[in-house]
């Protein structure tokens, strides 16, 4: 519980940062219980049946579910590695001054509507997924292009590989001039309807500018392999 709780806060996701916020607080479900009181017996029951199946939780009866642009999503756990934090579960690749900070956990979504029409979820309402939150600075005088590409592999056997470069809309992924930090997420729905326990992550390095042009990323260092073989609940 206190793991789960500092990497959220980590994260900034208890804060409603940026267009994040918290779900529904109890009281605030009571107000709406009253509100459906005064409905016809009819009408309730439908808008009972309706609001069961939407406050479907995750985790901690849904105190750590986020709501953004992509949709109401559930924390199902956070994946843990030899590498996370004792702290927060947070891990950080450092590509010689290019730092990527992440926490990977397993989430339902239930997308928006217009999330719906990405390619990647193939037009469903809801996906199992797994979600890397990131915290990424350069802290570098030179001019760095992250394209944000990693693949993540399940214990289930599936291999999941992020959008990148211009195809992503993970805030993360853009050139950074000089030292300047960003904060994003990015979202890998499952295929399977086995959900995974432990995974395998797969990062690529960032590519250093010089006079405009692409260095390649030989200076950033090589692609790192981080292994999670725990999925952290409570």
């Amino acid at each position: 519980m206190k793991k789960l709780l500092s990497s959220l806060l980590a994260l900034g996701l208890l804060a409603g940062c940026g267009n994040e916020k918290v779900s529904e607080t109890p009281k605030e479900e009571e107000n709406v219980a009253a509100v459906e009181k005064q409905e016809t017996t009819e009408e309730a029951a439908i808008n009972e049946e309706a609001k069961t199946a939407k406050n479907e939780t995750g985790i901690h009866n849904g105190e750590f579910d986020i709501t953004n642009n992509t949709g109401y999503i559930k924390l199902l756990g956070i994946f843990e590695g030899e590498s996370s934090s004792e702290e927060d579960l947070s891990n950080t690749i450092d590509f010689n001054g290019f730092k990527v900070s992440f926490i990977p956990s397993l989430v339902d979504v239930e997308l928006s509507a217009e999330a719906q029409t990405e390619e990647k979820y193939e037009g469903k309402a809801e996906t199992k997924a797994v979600m890397l939150s990131m915290n990424v600075e350069n802290t570098l005088e030179d001019d760095v292009d992250y394209n944000g590409s990693f693949i993540v592999v399940t214990d289930t056997g599936e291999q999941l590989y992020a959008e990148s470069g211009l195809l992503s809309k993970n805030a993360v992924v853009q050139t950074y001039h000089g030292k300047v930090k960003e904060t994003g997420y990015e979202i890998l729905p499952l295929k399977g309807d086995e959900l995974p326990k432990s995974i395998k992550i797969i990062m690529d390095p960032p590519n250093k500018l010089v006079n405009g042009a692409l260095n390649g990323n030989k200076d950033l260092g090589e692609e790192k392999r981080l292994d999670f073989d725990k999925l952290v609940t409570e």
